[in-house]
């Protein structure tokens, strides 16, 4: 997610979490606090620091990192099933 914008706290951070999905994002906004880990943040202006970061990425790495978004996504997640359900919006 490489942002040159101050995004809040991007959902699309958390929705690949919750499909095991390591993102790699800019150091603005709320990206790096939805990413959690300073290793898969570059700064958006600087092409050289993406480069090594892709490079970085080995299949263990992120095999890794894609575990650890997922355990940070599940929580940010609730079931809205029941509520639907009782506000009559599902049968």
């Amino acid at each position: 997610m490489p942002s040159t914008v101050e995004d809040a706290y991007p959902r699309v951070i958390v929705e690949a979490g919750l499909a095991g999905l390591p993102t790699l994002g800019s150091a603005r906004g709320g990206i790096p606090e939805a990413i959690a880990d300073p290793a898969l943040v570059a700064p958006p202006d600087d092409p050289a620091a993406w480069m090594a970061l892709i490079d970085s990425l080995t299949p263990e790495r992120l095999a890794g990192a894609g575990q650890a978004a997922w355990r940070r996504a599940v929580p940010m997640t609730r079931r809205c099933l029941p509520e639907l359900a009782a506000a009559g919006v599902l049968p």
